[in-house]
């Protein structure tokens, strides 16, 4: 004979499992801001760089991180609607030499 407790959570168990949401949609993640001067003459230009090669607005890309070396500056944003961040390599007067997606580019 099955005793009342057992039925009572057998019971509850479905009504949980019954409360699980699922998501198939991607949800874009903003990195943190890691460093570097966000505002500066290299994190300007490439950003300018990085709208325009997004055809979006300026207002539209947000620098995170910027990374000096001897080799020059990199800048990295995210962009508003891409899944993966941005990459800009510019010189310290702001000439912009590369600008790259850092995810797949089957998803631009």
């Amino acid at each position: 004979m099955i005793k009342p407790l057992a039925v009572s959570l057998l019971l509850g168990s479905f009504v949980v499992a019954g409360c699980v949401e699922s998501s198939s949609t991607t949800s874009t993640v903003t990195p943190a801001v890691t460093g570097g001067d966000l505002t500066g003459v290299p994190a300007r230009a490439c950003r300018a760089a990085i709208a325009k090669q997004t055809g979006k607005s300026a207002s539209d890309v947000a620098v995170f991180d910027v990374a000096e070396s001897e080799a020059g500056i990199t800048v990295e944003a995210t962009v508003a609607g891409a899944e993966a961040p941005w990459r800009c390599y510019t010189d310290r007067s702001g000439r912009v030499n590369n600008v790259m997606y850092t995810g797949s580019e089957g998803a631009l």
